[in-house]
């Protein structure tokens, strides 16, 4: 018999009973016979028949096609060594960056990537011990590095949190702060911005919404916080105008109609 215990984004503990029948059991849990159960507090993910838990602490557990940001920490002969936050450091061959030929003898990798170089790629491939290959190939600003800015990390279970719905929260921020921001489903989120204080500002939304991610009416404090902030920077002189959202654009311009 197929059967779901829970529901989707349910927050479970361990031993929780999930599901029973011909699912396939991801990470955080378990099978026992047909039935599968948690094995760490979390919130459950299901997708058609593939059931997870996602861990609300603990590091960041990769998966194949997720984008992460990293920082390179050594560069070897053909390939980079990068942190990315997991519990194992993750590979970048010189063939997963470039289709271009390198003659590896006379060229020194840290003409693309050096030590310290924050990247943005896509897990390519994990093996059975755990070898994490990344992909720069059809990434934005073809990986990086990404220059300037400043790196925040959180919790990597808050990153749906921090997107929103259909981008809403994330978009929200970096419309009114004015800065670009990339998240990386490991949840080092890079920001940059033409002004300090307003990467300070950014920085100070996004590490609300990973303390508060589970509380109700999160938007609308966000927001808030955003524009008293927004209001003290004006009345400073740091900027002259606050932003607005798109949504009160819309309805200031019916008002006009």
């Amino acid at each position: 018999m197929k059967r779901v215990f829970v529901q989707n984004r349910e927050l479970v503990v361990p031993g929780t009973l999930l599901a029973q029948g011909p699912f396939k059991n991801g990470r955080g849990t378990f099978r026992e016979g047909s039935r599968i159960y948690s094995t760490v507090i979390g919130l459950v993910d299901i997708k058609g028949n593939l059931i997870r838990v996602i861990p609300l602490e603990g590091p960041y557990i990769p998966e194949v096609g997720d984008n992460v940001i990293g920082k390179v920490v050594d560069v070897k002969f053909s390939s980079w060594t990068v942190d990315i936050g997991a519990p194992y450091q993750a590979t970048l061959r010189i063939q997963d960056h470039t289709d271009e030929k390198i003659d590896l003898i006379k060229t020194d990798l840290k003409k693309f990537f050096d030590i310290g170089d924050i990247i943005y790629a896509k897990v390519k491939a994990i093996n059975e011990v755990n070898n994490i290959d990344l992909t720069t190939k059809g990434m934005p600003f073809n990986g990086g590095p990404l220059r300037g800015g400043q790196i925040v990390k959180i919790t990597p279970s808050k990153v749906p949190r921090l997107i929103g719905k259909g981008g809403s929260m994330i978009n929200m921020i970096k419309r009114l702060t004015m800065t670009r921001i990339i998240v990386g489903q490991n949840g080092w989120v890079w920001i940059s911005g033409k002004k300090e204080e307003l990467e300070k500002l950014a920085i100070e939304a996004i590490l609300k919404v990973d303390r508060e991610s589970h509380t109700k009416g999160l938007t609308d404090r966000i927001k808030e916080l955003l524009l008293d902030r927004l209001q003290e920077l004006k009345e400073r002189g740091v900027i002259e105008e606050i932003p607005q959202l798109e949504e009160e654009q819309n309805g200031e311009e019916g008002e006009e109609a």
